[in-house]
């Protein structure tokens, strides 16, 4: 058999059968994959490493690590990681197996299961993402999964993404509502007595009071391509008491030119 440290990832971003892995989605995260391969190396750019330079032992590795950068950045690249042999990719699903049964940080966690999903292993990955939906764990990171599962065509998660951007904590706000997009099939749907509306919840953390949270509004309601952008966005341009989101929804309103 090759060795994992001679075989090379090729790296793949598509939708793999699954009916909530949009394009906005997808887009997102190519977007992401040369800061995540430049994460595999300690002192890497963003960008730095180009993708064929990737081996299937490099994750490996990463994944055994404790620097929780790697580690997550590994967790993240292994479900998008096309082996050049069968039998070393099947090594990489397994040790992701393994890894969503140790007692390893929530976020690693999930997206590593996650990546099970997209390496065909669907239902243990989902299975691991309904125990973190509904895990008891304070701050974790529970909307992700929702997010996740959204992507299999599961939104009843969208309770846990709606507690965390209405929750004290302004990074976890932010972090929620990064991850809203995946809900927007679902738009109008009845989960529990809530009923989904991205654009509403986007809409609405304009106001937010922390400008951390409302600067990144304008571009996920662009994302979003909702009807009423310039509606939104011109009072913001012209009053927001930060010059950041002011400047946030500039930039997405002179795009509309």
């Amino acid at each position: 058999m090759t060795r994992p440290d001679a075989v090379r990832c090729e790296f793949r971003i598509d939708a793999a059968g699954l009916p909530g892995r949009s394009p906005a989605i997808l887009k997102r995260e190519q977007n992401s994959l040369a800061g995540m391969i430049g994460s595999l190396s300690a002192g890497a750019t963003k960008g730095e490493e180009q993708a064929g330079d990737v081996t299937v032992d490099a994750l490996l590795e990463s994944l055994a690590t404790v620097d929780t950068v790697r580690v997550f950045a590994a967790a993240f690249l292994a479900g998008r990681c096309k082996a050049s042999t069968a039998a070393t990719d099947q090594q990489l699903t397994r040790r992701l197996a393994d890894h969503i049964a140790r007692p390893v940080a929530a976020d690693t966690r999930i997206e590593a299961a996650f990546s099970l999903v997209l390496r065909g292993a669907v239902n243990q990955g989902r299975d691991a993402l309904r125990d973190a939906l509904t895990s008891s764990e304070p701050l974790g990171d529970q909307y992700k999964a929702a997010f996740f599962l959204a992507q299999l065509g599961d939104p009843s998660g969208y309770a846990a993404l709606i507690r965390t951007a209405g929750g004290d904590i302004a990074h976890y706000r932010l972090m929620a509502l990064r991850h809203a997009i995946a809900f927007s099939p679902w738009n109008g749907k009845q989960i529990g007595e809530l009923t989904i509306d991205v654009a509403s919840l986007l809409s609405h953390a304009l106001s937010d009071p922390d400008p951390l949270v409302r600067q990144e509004m304008p571009f996920y309601l662009e994302e979003l391509g909702v009807a009423n952008l310039r509606q939104l966005l011109e009072p913001v341009a012209r009053g927001d008491d930060s010059e950041p989101v002011r400047t946030a929804a500039r930039i997405v309103l002179d795009r509309m030119h």
